[in-house]
């Protein structure tokens, strides 16, 4: 429904518009290519909706917090103890920097290994 919606408004735009080349688009005050009014409030609507009751809830977004912190413990640790992460990291850090590899390190590792090297490292959380 949202497709449909913006290329058949789109379309009307274009059509109302007149436009015969790139130039005339570029020409023109407010974008060609958008939602018709409608389906922009419903939009908007959607929006408020999710972030109140999904991106912003606690009990959704609490894994996400947990994710972040540990993210944040082993970046740290990693940079005052670089010794802590992969020998290829090590040589990394000549060429790209310690903040570069630790972040690369870090990158690397699956959702598993991460949280087993946070528990290895600080304990249970």
């Amino acid at each position: 429904m949202q497709i449909k919606d913006v290329v058949e408004n789109s379309e009307r735009l274009i059509l109302a518009a007149g436009v015969q080349s790139a130039d005339d688009v570029r020409r023109c005050a407010k974008p060609l290519i958008r939602y018709s009014a409608e389906r922009r409030k419903l939009n908007i609507e959607l929006r408020r909706y999710l972030y109140k009751n999904l991106y912003f809830n606690r009990v959704v977004n609490e894994p996400h917090i947990r994710a972040k912190r540990l993210l944040r413990d082993l970046f740290h640790l990693y940079l005052k103890h670089p010794n802590q992460i992969g020998e290829q990291a090590r040589r990394q850090t000549r060429k790209a920097g310690l903040h570069r590899a630790v972040c690369d390190y870090i990158a690397g590792m699956t959702d598993r290994y991460a949280i087993l090297e946070h528990q290895r490292i600080f304990g249970k959380t």
